[in-house]
């Protein structure tokens, strides 16, 4: 279709539900036209690739219920979208130049393939931008590449089969949740770093990833109130906050479960004058890294952790004056425990009752105290 062309969304279900025996094996593509009235394609099957490039929309379109052999709405502009229940046997593209002035509802919608939203833009900046709460994705979720959501983009109880991929994009709801995934579960990796930012609270609490939760060089902030939560979340593979990880606010890991290393190197965690960083009754399958230019602005607490390797904490920095800077109160941590040479703390380190399996080395650890009441060292 020509680029000025106008087509009516009656006009548009009677080409995809018409009496055609043979639709055409590529399907039907509508390209560069402005589609008038409202496309209201709900509970209606089209066992064929619909697409629309380069389109723009007068009205919301409407495709609850609708069963689709693919969709794509790459570079097409819409006023928002209306696809709760929607299945597509393949991929779901709002990509390549999307746009969307109002929420994308996709909950409850099974993807077949992967659900691209790469380099697409998404406002409504006071609610939800892309709500995906319950939907089934069994290929990978891409929210990255130029990726941006103004408001909360909610991914309660979704399952992704595949990857969980946001590198590059960028999720803007400042003072409210950025990102709420509680219950998510993701088979294949998380990766929410490499250029990766969110202006507004993370939420993967209670969230499954199979494999590598990789963080490095994500921004996370919400200064004054929790910035990243993965409470009771179930890592896996290795974890990764590090590597110019940077989180203002709170980052909370209690009773997350990570089945190999957690990895801080490298990563900035700021809440002054308060937790920086808190993982009580955290479980760690390997080891515990926060050396070599990490750094805490308020306390960071492993209260009841358990450790199955090394906690190495070699020239990290942990700053909070006149309090508790590091507190392992009754952790088990079945290798060495190393606060060696840079180590500093500014406010108390406590060991209280910690059981450490290997050695405790803090001979060149500079803090302003250190308690070690009840601490239990070496093998049993």
């Amino acid at each position: 279709m020509s680029q000025q062309r106008t087509i009516s969304g009656p006009v548009v279900r009677e080409l995809v539900t018409g009496s055609n025996p043979s639709p055409p094996a590529e399907g039907i593509r509508i390209i560069g036209a402005r589609v008038s009235g409202v496309l209201d394609l709900s509970r209606v099957n089209v066992a064929f690739p619909l697409a629309f490039i380069q389109c723009s929309f007068e009205h919301t379109p409407i495709m609850r219920d609708a069963d689709i052999e693919s969709l794509s709405f790459g570079a097409s502009q819409l006023p928002g979208l209306e696809a709760q229940g929607l299945r597509v046997h393949s991929d779901l593209q709002l990509c390549e130049g999307f746009r969307s002035d109002s929420t994308v509802r996709l909950e409850r919608a099974t993807v077949m393939g992967n659900l691209s939203c790469s380099g697409a833009i998404i406002t409504a900046s006071n609610s939800c931008a892309l709500s995906a709460d319950d939907a089934v994705i069994c290929g990978h979720l891409l929210l990255s590449n130029g990726f941006e959501a103004h408001g909360e983009t909610s991914l309660r109880r979704a399952q992704v089969g595949g990857m969980l991929y946001c590198a590059h994009g960028k999720l803007h709801h400042p003072g409210a949740a950025a990102l709420a995934a509680e219950d998510l579960v993701v088979d294949g990796s998380a990766v929410m770093g490499i250029g990766f930012r969110a202006d507004g609270q993370v939420n993967l609490s209670r969230a499954r990833i199979g494999r590598l939760w990789h963080c490095a060089d994500g921004s996370f902030a919400n200064a004054g109130g929790v910035a990243l939560a993965a409470d009771d979340a179930v890592i896996g593979d290795r974890a990764i906050l590090g590597e110019w990880f940077s989180a203002k606010g709170i980052v909370s890991l209690k009773r997350a479960r990570v089945a190999r290393d957690l990895n801080c190197v490298g990563g900035i965690f700021q809440n002054a004058g308060g937790e920086a960083f808190c993982a009580d009754s955290i479980h760690i399958g390997g080891s515990l890294r926060m050396h070599t230019r990490f750094l805490a602005e308020g306390a960071v607490r492993l209260d009841h952790a358990n450790i199955a390797g090394t906690l190495n904490c070699t020239g990290g920095r942990f700053e909070n004056p006149g309090g508790l800077a590091l507190t392992m109160n009754n952790a088990h941590i079945a290798r060495d425990v190393i606060l060696g040479s840079g180590f500093r703390a500014q406010g108390c380190v406590s060991l209280a009752g910690a059981v450490v399996g290997g050695e405790l080395d803090y001979e060149y650890a500079v803090c302003d105290s250190l308690v070690t009441d009840g601490v239990v060292i070496g093998p049993p």
